[in-house]
């Protein structure tokens, strides 16, 4: 059984400077539409009012927020981040697990600091 999808239609008249549309889903949770001269941003909001995904699109480029409990990002081959600057930052653990070789490198300096001791355990250690 297929269904058809409601189109919204997003269109304003020169007067309008910005415009607002919502879709009430029916598990009860919202997508969100608004615009304006500046931007357009897609929003998906729980039903408690909490906002769990936002896509801005700008004129410098589009910018994708998530807010979950949990993230998960699965791919059968590879997935690959590139940007000018990458952060990872955990509130309790941070894990990085490989059954093949894990590789770090870097063209300047690597800075490895620990407020406790750092243990380096491996059958061989190679030091230069």
């Amino acid at each position: 059984m297929s269904k058809k999808a409601e189109v919204i239609n997003l269109e304003r008249s020169e007067k309008e400077k910005s415009t607002k549309k919502s879709l009430q889903l029916d598990s009860g949770r919202q997508v969100l539409v608004h615009t304006d001269e500046k931007e357009e941003v897609l929003e998906i909001v729980e039903r408690g009012g909490e906002m769990v995904m936002t896509v801005r699109l700008t004129d410098e480029g589009p910018i994708v927020r998530v807010q979950a409990a949990q993230l998960e990002l699965k791919s059968t081959e590879t997935i690959a981040l590139e940007a000018k600057k990458i952060r990872i930052k955990a509130q309790e653990e941070t894990s990085i697990e490989s059954e093949g070789t894990l590789k770090i490198e870097s063209s300047k300096n690597i800075d490895v600091k620990s407020e406790d001791d750092i243990r380096v355990v491996g059958k061989m250690i190679h030091l230069n």
